[in-house]
């Protein structure tokens, strides 16, 4: 990326191209799936981010991405999430960490780049989560924490047959594409995380009100969390670690996230390779806690 070498940033989504059209083309629009949950708009702060704490006790400890998997980042991140709304909202289950070698393996597999090169694509990584499935980093014992040189060995070479088949089971239900402002915040809105995948940059600094300024290119996969109305935007968790960015921190947002204005959003939701997570095969309305929306600036 140009113009923010603060950011140990490495380059891993690899754009909008054939191979990225083919793999989305199972899947629709959350606007032409879900058409209720994108009119309805609120107006206050929707913080997703606290189902983190409210499950886990404190926001997650990510370690930074080693290799170009942060799609593989961007969406196990977003399952993780999804996973505590599901247990927050009253689901009977328990809490595992999904593993990003996994995703980042199937993911290419899916989109037939195994042995080449480094990087994979938003809509490789839910084909692949909704066909092949998931598995946690404690369903591979020791070998669950994360690892670059693991990931690596698995994007060229694909994840082991055993390991495949431990996933089968858990697949996740459905994903929809995200392409408006309004798809964005009906997906939160509703308890659905959404992941984002851009050439979009941001600077390494958050300004008094949590927020990254847009600044040089990069081929990037991020989770959005959480929307606000007061200064209009969305809260982005990254793959570079708990402190990445640095800067004051707004609306008790997450220490690896930032808030991007609203345009700035809606130019990457236009790029083409957003999508909303859901466990169940449909995206269906649901409220959600009150403690997770207000309208308060820090």
């Amino acid at each position: 990326m140009s113009g923010a070498s603060q950011i140990p940033f490495i380059r891993g989504w690899l754009g909008v191209d054939a191979i990225q059209r083919a793999c989305a083309r199972p899947f629709g629009r959350l606007a032409s799936q879900a058409p209720a949950l994108c009119a309805a708009q609120p107006r206050e702060a929707i913080l997703l981010y606290r189902a983190w704490r409210e499950v886990l006790g404190k926001d997650p400890d990510y370690p930074p991405q080693e290799i170009g998997d942060c799609v593989s980042f961007g969406h196990g991140h977003a399952n993780d999430l999804l996973q505590c709304v599901e247990i927050a909202l009253g689901e009977s289950s328990e809490y595992f960490e999904t593993s990003t070698e996994f995703i980042y393996a199937t993911s290419r597999e899916v989109a037939g780049i195994l042995g080449v090169g480094d990087g994979s694509y938003g809509a490789a990584a839910v084909r692949a989560m909704t066909t092949i499935g998931l598995v946690s980093r404690s369903m591979l014992g020791p070998a669950g924490v994360y690892s670059g040189e693991r990931a690596r060995e698995w994007g060229r070479t694909g994840a082991p047959r055993a390991v495949k088949s431990l996933a089968a089971p858990f697949k996740l239900g459905s994903a929809a594409k995200v392409t408006t402002w309004s798809e964005l915040v009906g997906a939160v809105a509703n308890g659905y995380p959404v992941t984002i995948c851009t050439e979009r940059g941001f600077g390494p600094q958050r300004d008094a009100q949590g927020f990254c300024p847009p600044q040089g290119w990069w081929g990037h996969c991020m989770l959005i969390a959480g929307v606000r109305f007061d200064r209009v935007g969305a809260c982005i968790l990254q793959s570079w670690g708990p402190e990445v960015p640095s800067g004051p921190l707004a609306l008790d947002q997450p220490s690896f996230s930032f808030w991007a204005e609203r345009p700035v959003v809606e130019e990457i939701l236009a790029e083409g390779d957003s999508w909303a997570l859901a466990h169940a095969p449909e995206f269906v309305a649901r409220p959600l806690p009150a403690r997770w929306r207000y309208h308060r600036a820090a």
